[in-house]
């Protein structure tokens, strides 16, 4: 079966700094993969070349069959439809409500009534564990009630594939265990394909099916989450620990930059 997701040698270098080396994995329908690693690992780097939004140096990234850097302006803008986007820190637009925010993209892509929409926006904010704060401002908001609010957003044009960057930055450990719920959710509920970026590990281990780790740029495991916990190589090991002493930290000899380029380095329609 063709995965959702498909990234091959995917490289991608800014300047003489390396961030991604040959990396390959897919993601299968209905799956949830973690994207774990260091701070300045790569993590988010690799978010948006899956999106689209920064070209690979070399190698490519195919979105049910696609390969994204091949698709012209009108055809990237209908895969993107297809994905559905949870910043870091939400990305909510401050000056609209709760209800303007979640409905945004409805107006602007669909040929739904104000009523629909006002439906649309009521199902999502069920679904994401949130009622009665549609005429609510961001500033009005807790940080877990805005990744949530986010998460509404992310669904409002049913996705198939959502992504989600950093989802529990920044939130105590219950509003940790909350947001982890709400993915889990999202993922049976709906059945999209997901794939997380986190730092997080009790969160990663409650919602992945796999979890992947990057290190200087490559993926050196992809495995289920015991799986993942039992691989012996020292810099998993480390990671899980959460320890200083280790290969984790030892300065790398710089990898090798590709010598292919992508002929456009920003592809946003």
């Amino acid at each position: 079966m063709e995965p959702v997701i498909d990234v091959v040698n995917l490289s991608k270098a800014f300047g003489p700094k390396v961030v991604l080396a040959n990396v390959t994995f897919a993601v299968q329908e209905g799956e949830s993969l973690a994207v774990m690693g260091g701070s300045g690992s790569g993590k988010t780097v690799l978010l948006r070349t899956i999106m689209g939004l920064l070209a690979p140096d070399s190698g490519h990234v195919s979105i049910e069959g696609k390969i994204i850097q091949e698709l012209d302006r009108q055809e990237l803008f209908e895969v993107r439809k297809k994905i559905g986007m949870c910043f870091q820190m939400a990305a909510l637009f401050d000056s609209m409500s709760v209800a303007e925010n979640i409905g945004f993209a409805l107006k602007r892509h669909t040929p739904m009534t104000e009523a629909e929409i006002a439906g649309r926006v009521d199902e999502c904010l069920t679904l994401v564990g949130l009622k009665d704060c549609q005429k609510l401002r961001p500033a009005e908001l807790s940080g877990g009630m805005k990744r949530r609010v986010g998460f509404a957003r992310a669904i409002a044009l049913k996705p198939q594939i959502l992504l989600f960057d950093e989802p529990t930055t920044g939130l105590d450990p219950v509003m940790t265990d909350v947001i982890s719920r709400v993915i889990l959710d999202l993922k049976h509920q709906l059945g999209v394909t997901t794939v997380t970026i986190t730092h997080d590990l009790k969160s990663a281990f409650e919602i992945a099916d796999r979890i992947a780790l990057l290190f200087r740029g490559e993926i050196i495991a992809c495995q289920p989450p015991e799986e993942f916990k039992a691989n012996p190589d020292p810099v998993i090991q480390q990671f899980l620990r959460g320890d200083a002493e280790g290969p984790f930290l030892t300065d790398p000899a710089p990898p090798k930059r590709s010598t292919k380029s992508s002929a456009s380095p920003l592809l946003v329609p």
